[in-house]
């Protein structure tokens, strides 16, 4: 066969002989007895148990293993392990979009800081002959923006899109700064709060100001509420009125007549005034509205009770027209809707309907949606189910000229059901109708179904490291994941392949003993030798001694210290990654140690993996052994370093007097070196047998906090409250598996984690060199009337199901009216508890309307986005820098201490002229030998 393969003078390749051999196959199979009998269609599905020939071209490589989307356990489960698959772009043409907002880069001339005015300080010094700066107010950003994302159900689709938009956002420089709010109950009034009076203010993120240099952009999909019956419109009736507003909507336009959008649409332009806010902007009212609307105002303007509101999609084009339109006053206008005065219009039914067949389903979405669509969505009818990870990359591999108006039509047009996805999944999850799969499958050929399967398989394998990822599956005996027994594959990968996809090592004994921490010393003259050569030799000798004391295999990696990072080779990424799976830390001890933040960085990540093994296992057991390289006094270590106790008499005295360089320096003491080396090592051995600390996540090098930072005084210790009921006031019918008989013992994350959030909190505190103290709700409405000028920042550990204790619910509004220090929520939130998914939105709705304050000014929204923390890994994340960001809050509100002896609290330090020294205070130098002259007269 293949020598008549190569007579064919042809060069065919593996697919064309494949489909030769098939054709073949088939036209043998075709003939039949009788030869009236037509030839079955070749686009008919095979019989049972005849494959492909063209699938059989996998098995002439090297073996692949299926891979699976996230699942839950069902019937005859399959074991399985967790991997991690990259992504596909959710956001086409980022880089034009970005283009596209260039016009929102025109500066403010006079801006809010100060810059050196060269001309007008060499014309003074010209005039004058005395050098003195001149300045004039610098130019910066037209704009402060403030993206509200609507967290609503309906956008969980959207995430990663939203997501990659708010980075095209942040590094565009279009904006002077940018804040990101997110909104899960608009009833809640996200963007305003109540005065004291009960008037309405503008909330946080929302500014009145004259200048109207404030953007406020709303990322919606507007699918969840109509017209006249939601706060939504409300809220975004007051944002449009008080500054440029913008709704952005990923659904196109044919689309939100079915949604809660179906407002009247117009064109509006601006009178030439870049940056006006909506109530400037220019439309031609529609005919005949006030007949196609219950209008209840009175005689007048009618057009005084519409705001136009632009809305954009997320095209190039769409942003392009707006931006041009409101910074550059482009005739042309942009899209908009009229959103009516509240309370003026009656609410706009929402379009309803018996719920079709699949049938009906599938001819109305053929009709109207488009080419790329239609084709994304029979390429995608291959899988029963699919997340949104895998509708991204199907998207960008195989349909690259879809958009996101085309990936929604796919999404809202009637064919799947949005599932927010598993406990654990991640991301949601796409279902097919009952009947759609069927009536599409006519559309997708076996050879399409192939490159589907092919295509996602070689994007994986050539992007297996890429940093964004989503969750599968892969068969594993020993895995602690299950594989529904009714999952189809959707890709496959080699050995290679599932080796760089593979979240951890697989094997323990590959990770190495210990990682050496130390600070680097600075070379003394030119051409000097390496300080740092003493710590490598130690680094040699220990590893040594290891080796002798283990049965590790030759070749395996004993120690790390970052002089093997080769060059080229992702300094941060590699450091990351030892540190998430080393067994033991050996910080070397010297004042130069405790004074790097490197150094800092470094024993942060690998604490805040001990914190959470300790979480897990509920065990005190830390697996940091320091060493002394240089002795430091007590009093200026850390408060992490101060608190490790180990008995170092078995080290020698020298050891402890002079410390390990002491001891390699000198000649004098070399067994006392080797010595104090052994019995370190030996420390080393026995701590990573009994403590086994597992595999971390990898932490984030460049972004994570020093643990050696400045230590706060006394008097500002951060304050840790629990907002959570205990067993004997829980709401009826909730699990008491997560409380105790206190509020410290609230543990969301059970059974995951053995010890109590606080507990847990106040470890990561520590770790960050900050005193914590542990305080309770009661404790806090007293010290927030009493006012005292020392009080440190707030966290506040909330559990929503305290909205349905109303003594709980109570006390936090109480507190939420009273002005107090810095404060921040943390609202935990645990994935896997079932009975909490079911009252998220109720209960998310109560805490917003409780304590609307605390939660429109917290500032922890930049990390926890108001959605609550899901995992126990999230919050080990994330409590770093809620710490700091709180921190910061303080100190730039706190009330400063004048000096003993005189000055008030608001006075600030300023020059008055020549000092006259009778008006000295007595006592003092220059008052008793000054020879300062007399004051001018």
């Amino acid at each position: 066969m293949v020598s008549a393969l190569h007579g064919l003078g042809r060069d065919l390749d593996g697919i064309s002989v494949a489909e030769l051999l098939w054709l073949a196959a088939a036209s043998r199979g075709g003939r039949s007895a009788n030869p009236g009998r037509a030839v079955p269609d070749q686009a008919a599905p095979s019989a049972p148990g005849v494959m492909d020939p063209r699938e059989r071209i996998s098995a002439w490589g090297p073996p692949l293993t299926p891979v699976y989307g996230p699942s839950g356990p069902g019937g005859e489960a399959r074991p399985a392990r967790k991997v991690s698959l990259p992504r596909g772009t959710a956001l086409p043409r980022a880089r034009e979009i970005a283009r596209a907002l260039r016009p929102l880069r025109r500066p403010w001339a006079a801006g809010r800081r100060q810059q050196l005015d060269i001309a007008e300080t060499v014309s003074g010094y010209a005039r004058s002959g005395e050098l003195l700066p001149a300045f004039r107010p610098a130019p910066e950003r037209w704009f402060d923006a403030t993206v509200v994302l609507d967290r609503s159900p309906t956008m969980a689709v959207w995430g990663d899109t939203v997501d990659e938009l708010l980075k095209v956002l942040a590094t565009t420089g279009a904006f002077r700064t940018l804040r990101v709010r997110e909104v899960a109950a608009w009833g809640a009034e996200p963007g305003a709060d109540r005065s004291t009076d009960g008037r309405r203010r503008p909330g946080v993120g929302v500014s009145r100001s004259a200048r109207q240099r404030r953007l406020t952009l709303v990322l919606s999909d507007c699918v969840a509420g109509v017209v006249g019956d939601d706060g939504r419109w409300d809220r975004i009736h007051d944002w449009a009125g008080a500054g440029p507003t913008v709704l952005v909507n990923p659904l196109p336009p044919k689309i939100w007549r079915h949604t809660g959008l179906d407002l009247p649409a117009v064109r509006v332009t601006t009178p030439g005034t870049p940056g006006v806010p909506n109530a400037g902007l220019r439309f031609v009212l529609p005919p005949l509205l006030e007949d196609a609307l219950d209008l209840r105002a009175g005689p007048g303007d009618d057009r005084a009770i519409w705001l136009p509101l632009p809305v954009v999609g997320l095209t190039p084009r769409s942003l392009a027209r707006w931006a041009r339109t409101l910074m550059r006053g482009d005739p042309e206008g942009c899209e908009a809707v009229l959103l009516p005065e509240p309370g003026s219009v009656s609410a706009l039914p929402m379009p309803s309907g018996a719920p079709a067949d699949a049938g009906q389903l599938v001819e109305d979405f053929l009709h109207r949606a488009s080419a790329a669509a239609v084709r994304l969505a029979v390429l995608c009818s291959s899988y029963p189910e699919l997340n949104t990870g895998m509708l991204h990359l199907v998207r960008q591999e195989l349909v690259p000229e879809a958009s996101p108006a085309d990936m929604a039509e796919v999404v809202v047009g009637g064919l799947v059901s949005v599932d927010e996805g598993m406990p654990g999944a991640g991301d949601p999850v796409l279902r097919f109708r009952d009947g759609v799969r069927e009536r599409l499958a006519p559309r997708l050929g076996a050879r399409d179904k192939l490159r589907t399967r092919e295509t996602v398989s070689r994007f994986i394998a050539a992007y297996a490291d890429a940093p964004s990822r989503f969750p599968a599956l892969v068969p594993d005996a020993e895995g602690d994941a299950a594989i529904a027994p009714d999952r189809a594959p959707f890709a496959e990968a080699s050995p290679r392949t599932l080796r760089a996809l593979g979240p951890v090592p697989e094997s323990p004994d590959e990770r190495p003993y210990f990682f050496l921490s130390y600070a680097h010393t600075p070379r003394f003259g030119a051409g000097g030798p390496d300080p740092d050569m003493w710590v490598e030799r130690l680094f040699r000798d220990l590893s040594g001694h290891v080796m002798a004391l283990t049965d590790l295999p030759a070749g395996h990696p004993v120690g790390f210290m970052d002089r093997e990072i080769r060059s080229g080779e992702g300094w941060s990424e590699r450091l990351g990654s030892v540190l998430a799976t080393c067994r033991v830390f050996v910080p070397l001890y010297s004042p130069r140690y405790f004074s790097s933040e490197m150094c800092g960085k470094e024993w942060f990540a690998f604490a805040r993996r001990s914190v959470e093994h300790q979480a897990r296992s509920a065990s005190t057991a830390t697996a940091i052994v320091p060493a002394w390289w240089v002795p430091v006094p007590p009093e200026q270590l850390p408060l992490a370093a101060g608190q490790l106790n180990f008995d170092d008499q078995a080290f020698g005295e020298r050891y402890m007097t002079d410390g390990l360089y002491g001891l390699i320096k000198l000649r004098g003491y070399a067994e006392q070196y080797e010595r104090a080396v052994y019995q370190l090592a030996k420390r080393i051995v026995t701590v990573a047998r009994t403590t086994k600390l597992p595999v971390g996540r990898p932490v984030d090098y460049r972004s994570a906090p020093s643990a050696f930072g400045s230590r706060t005084p006394d008097a500002r210790n951060l304050r840790i409250a629990v907002v959570a009921p205990v067993v004997g006031t829980l709401p009826e019918g909730r699990d008491p598996r997560y409380y105790g008989t206190g509020t410290d013992d609230w543990n969301p994350y059970h059974p995951q984690s053995r010890r109590p959030l606080a507990h847990m909190a106040t470890e990561l505190a520590y770790q960050l060199n900050n005193q914590v103290d542990l305080s309770t709700l009661d404790k806090e409405i007293s010290r927030a009337l009493n006012r005292p000028a020392s009080a440190g920042p707030l966290i506040l550990l909330v559990d929503r199901w305290a909205m349905e204790v109303p003594a709980l619910r109570d006390k936090l509004a109480l507190l939420d009216t009273i002005p107090g220090p810095a404060t921040s929520v943390i609202v935990a939130w645990n994935q896997h508890d079932t009975q909490s998914r079911a009252w998220e939105s109720r209960l998310t709705d109560k805490l917003a309307r409780t304590a609307p304050n605390l939660i429109l000014r917290n500032p922890a929204d930049a990390f926890t986005g108001g959605r609550g923390l899901l995992s126990m890994e999230d919050f080990a994340r994330v409590m770093p820098q809620v710490v700091a960001t709180t921190y910061q809050e303080h100190f730039r509100h706190a009330a400063v201490h004048p000096r003993v002896g005189g000055g008030t609290q608001d006075e600030r330090p300023r020059l008055l002229g020549p000092m006259d020294r009778r008006s000295l205070p007595p006592g003092s130098d220059a008052s008793e030998g000054s020879d300062q002259g007399p004051p001018p007269a």
